[in-house]
């Protein structure tokens, strides 16, 4: 049976000694089942792929006509678009703690060797803020709100780290349709960013050393390795003991956390390895430097603060002993192209086609330049 429903139709229908059926002449795929019982009952009538469906949807009049009219419509919608609506989908959790997780998964750990940086800049200051709002609500005076407070605090640099960190956590959104736009787009960095040039003097290694012998393990061995060697700091923070071969003299840094994705071999001075034989093992680690077993070593901050302190000296960081060791070998004369080898940098003396046809890797010149420069760091710990 077909007729236009209204409710002045759907009120005249009587029960019958059967079920029936009435299809509706104003909305295709409408239909409203009439029981024995008088009850009424709106169902949608649709084929997805190969299968007949007929799903319920509501009784008359708990809902309304309009309501299932306007529901059935939706319903052929997504048959167009391919999709069953009979089907439950997950609603996807919007609040930004989730959201943030899933960026890491799937975006920064497989596009950023650093992602766990991204990942702790997040955590704390995005996740710790708004970790229970919905990240459809984040304005732009919420993010700006946090960049205030680390200025505030004297930490305008990381104000720009939590800044291009939140920008990319919201282009990934927009990607994703997750929202519809950024709520930070054109917002600028609040601090102009120079280009650091701090080297560490000859005193002020010796200071430093000391203050390290002074110190406690990891941080005792970790700082004498880091300038020893002149990696990166978080390379050296998830060293293996089973990256290092001690008979070759030699730690290799794979190629999933090596910054040009590729493995690179470090050479190990003299200087490193005594320091490094200091270094205590614990049974079922890898991890050379850790203070949990299970973890890198962290607290990078704290360490500084300390032994900026017991060494009297200030204004420098970690990164700046890989600026300090490779003005160190330039002092020594080793070869710029050499240092560029050994600081394991994507672009540098040789670049353009000359880094496509030298494929020579320097490895006796890398082996003999941190060999000097090692030397160099124990005369100055001697002067300690």
């Amino acid at each position: 049976m077909q007729k236009a429903l209204t409710d002045k139709t759907i009120e005249a229908l009587k029960p019958g000694p059967k079920r029936y059926d009435v299809n509706d002449l104003r909305c295709p795929g409408l239909q409203l089942r009439v029981s024995p019982s008088g009850r009424k009952t709106f169902y949608a009538k649709f084929r997805y792929g190969l299968k007949q469906k007929h799903p319920k949807l509501g009784v008359y009049p708990r809902m309304s006509l309009a309501t299932a009219r306007e529901k059935t419509n939706e319903w052929l919608r997504q048959v167009e678009e391919g999709i069953d609506p009979t089907k439950r989908r997950r609603t996807p959790n919007m609040k930004v703690e989730p959201v943030c997780r899933e960026f890491i998964r799937l975006h920064a750990q497989a596009r950023n060797k650093s992602w766990r940086e991204a990942e702790r800049i997040l955590e704390r200051e995005f996740v710790g803020t708004f970790g229970q709002r919905d990240i459809r609500e984040i304005k732009r005076f919420d993010v700006l709100e946090i960049m205030d407070a680390a200025v505030a605090r004297g930490s305008a640099y990381q104000a720009n780290r939590i800044l291009a960190n939140i920008r990319k956590l919201f282009n990934w959104c927009v990607e994703r349709g997750i929202v519809d736009s950024s709520p930070i787009t054109g917002l600028k960095a609040p601090t102009k960013e120079e280009s650091r040039d701090r080297v560490l003097t000859d005193d002020e290694i010796v200071r430093l050393l000391r203050a390290c012998r002074n110190d406690v393990y990891p941080f005792r061995q970790f700082v004498p390795i880091l300038l020893a060697t002149a990696q990166r700091r978080g390379e050296l923070a998830e060293m293996r003991w089973s990256e290092v071969d001690l008979e070759a003299k030699q730690w290799v840094i794979p190629a999933e956390r090596s910054k040009n994705g590729k493995p690179h071999v470090v050479p190990l001075s003299d200087f490193a390895l005594q320091v490094l034989d200091e270094v205590p093992r614990f049974l079922d680690c890898d991890y050379v430097f850790t203070t949990t077993r299970n973890s890198p070593v962290s607290g990078f901050s704290k360490m500084l603060r300390r032994l900026s302190e017991g060494s009297q000296t200030s204004g420098w960081r970690l990164h700046d002993l890989r600026r300090t060791a490779a003005s160190g070998m330039a002092r020594l004369r080793v070869p710029p192209h050499v240092v560029e080898r050994v600081l394991n940098h994507i672009s540098g003396t040789i670049s353009g086609v000359a880094a496509v046809y030298n494929r020579y890797g320097y490895d006796d010149e890398k082996i003999e330049a941190l060999e000097q420069w090692g030397e160099r760091l124990k005369q100055l710990a001697e002067q300690g």
